[in-house]
């Protein structure tokens, strides 16, 4: 399955970054964030990095027409769930923003605490060496994903959602997130109404429903094989 589902699956040699997370959070401090809670702006130096333990956080920058365009949406236990790691390493300024798009568990990682248990522990050096080659390759296939076809991406989306969010109801997968065409359109970076149509092309050829406001997709071989006729990629990778 496509999305972070992909990293999970196709690195088995990776999957055990959640360990590495473990000593993290050792050294930083609990705190219980609100929905919309800011943690950072674009502009700011950050001087210290935050581990999601429940919940999501999302990157995003305002255009200067007032939109809001979101670049990432980060949960537990996924290679960016230690957020702005690089920046804090290197001093970096921020070019977006990030906030809560939920009630969240993150643990705050201080800059100076981080580079001193880096400098005295082997084995968590070797972590962040991990997690920062895991996050170069989520965004190279952010960046392939996002060169392909808005179909594409709005099933890959949804089968990435599917993975992380999905519950079985009656032989279908039910994604137990509500996630609206706009936030869908802000994430892919296209518009509502390229969703919209999207959306009813999958609900007409029986492969997406919507119950009690979540959506529910009917099959996820079909919807796969569905993606795959968008797929760019295929004939240059097999020539």
């Amino acid at each position: 399955m496509a999305g972070t589902s992909e990293f999970e699956t196709g690195f088995p040699e990776l999957s055990g970054l959640s360990r590495y997370y473990e000593r993290i959070e050792r050294i930083g401090t609990q705190i219980n964030a609100p929905r919309n809670f800011k943690l950072f702006s674009a502009g700011d130096v950050p001087d210290c990095c935050y581990l999601i333990k429940e919940g999501q956080v999302i990157s995003y920058e305002h255009t200067y027409t007032g939109r809001q365009n979101v670049f990432s949406r980060n949960g537990p236990g996924e290679p960016d769930s230690l957020i702005v790691l690089p920046a804090v390493i290197l001093e970096h300024r921020l070019e977006l923003s990030f906030m809560t798009t939920m009630p969240s568990k993150l643990v705050r990682i201080r800059r100076e605490d981080l580079l001193k248990a880096i400098s005295s522990d082997a084995e968590l050096t070797i972590g962040i060496m991990n997690i920062l080659a895991a996050n170069f390759i989520r965004v190279y296939e952010e960046f392939r994903a996002d060169n392909r076809a808005a179909p594409w991406k709005l099933c890959n989306l949804l089968l990435s959602l599917a993975d992380k969010h999905g519950a079985d109801y009656d032989g279908k997968v039910l994604i137990k997130l509500r996630y609206s065409q706009q936030m869908m359109a802000d994430y892919l970076h296209v518009n509502r109404t390229t969703v919209a149509r999207t959306i009813k092309q999958l609900t007409d050829a029986g492969l997406l429903e919507r119950v009690n406001n979540y959506y529910c997709i009917r099959s996820l071989d079909r919807l796969q094989r569905y993606m795959e006729r968008f797929d760019t990629y295929v004939d240059e990778a097999y020539k």
